[in-house]
């Protein structure tokens, strides 16, 4: 189990040994626009980096959507992700799971995924769906829409992101959500840590630093100590107080 935060693309290394952190998480395109990531200047010193790195897909991504003008620069843009992120040997790229919008066939939702899946199957990239915390029509928020959707694409080359802000903010309970996702996909492959400023079932999308928020502690705990997979920690009130949350992390897996 490593333990690491979402951290700035640039000197990324130093960044994350700033935190003590041993893997960690950056965006390699601008979040919230559709342009496509440029080759990295510092691969090498990515490539030479000795514990995994995550990759979080822009905000804009809505591969579910019936939309075909949101939908097809969402395909491009995931594809143009994964490239560069294979570049550096990423471990994963992480993309929420999107929405059909109010009034739309969930279903159409789930093959939209497999389609978009198989686009990006050339570039090698495992991509991780991460449950999202609102929106009815969201083919990742509920734990029986997230078991639909694995039965469409579960035998492609993707993994589930759990974040446990959404998952309470989403309405699932942070123990179930653990024994759901293990029990779908054997091996959650990448915990985004973020405690809630909002209480349960609040469909807001509000972080904040461990401890500190609306979770309770001892589910939080549960999380640590049952996951046994990779943490990212995704806490607002920049460097050090995520330095204080992966220690918050470190104290509680000796317990």
């Amino acid at each position: 189990m490593n333990i690491g935060a979402h951290i700035p693309s640039k000197n990324a290394i130093e960044e994350i040994k700033s935190r003590k952190g041993d893997t960690f998480q950056i965006f390699i395109s601008s979040p919230q626009m559709w342009k496509s990531p440029k080759p990295r200047e510092d691969v090498d010193v990515l490539q030479d980096y000795d514990g995994p790195i995550y990759v979080h897909a822009p905000y804009l991504i809505n591969v579910a959507t019936p939309n075909n003008k949101v939908r097809h620069p969402s395909r491009k843009l995931l594809k143009d992700t994964c490239k560069v992120a294979a570049s550096f040997g990423a471990k994963g790229v992480i993309v929420h799971g999107g929405s059909v919008g109010e009034g739309g066939d969930i279903s159409v939702g789930y093959d939209n995924w497999r389609k978009a899946l198989e686009h990006v199957e050339d570039t090698g990239m495992r991509v991780l769906v991460e449950n999202t915390a609102g929106g009815k029509n969201s083919v990742a928020r509920y734990m029986d829409s997230i078991e639909r959707l694995w039965d469409v694409i579960g035998h492609l080359n993707v993994g589930l992101c759990l974040d446990t802000c959404h998952t309470w903010a989403g309405g699932i309970p942070t123990i179930d959500a653990v024994k759901g996702f293990k029990k779908l996909v054997k091996k959650i492959d990448l915990i985004h840590f973020n405690d809630s400023k909002d209480g349960f079932e609040s469909s807001r999308d509000r972080h904040e630093n461990l401890g500190k928020g609306k979770i309770p502690k001892e589910e939080l705990e549960y999380v640590i100590k049952n996951a046994k997979t990779d943490i990212i920690v995704e806490t607002p009130n920049g460097p050090d107080a995520q330095k204080k949350d992966i220690a918050w992390i470190r104290r509680r897996l000796k317990k």
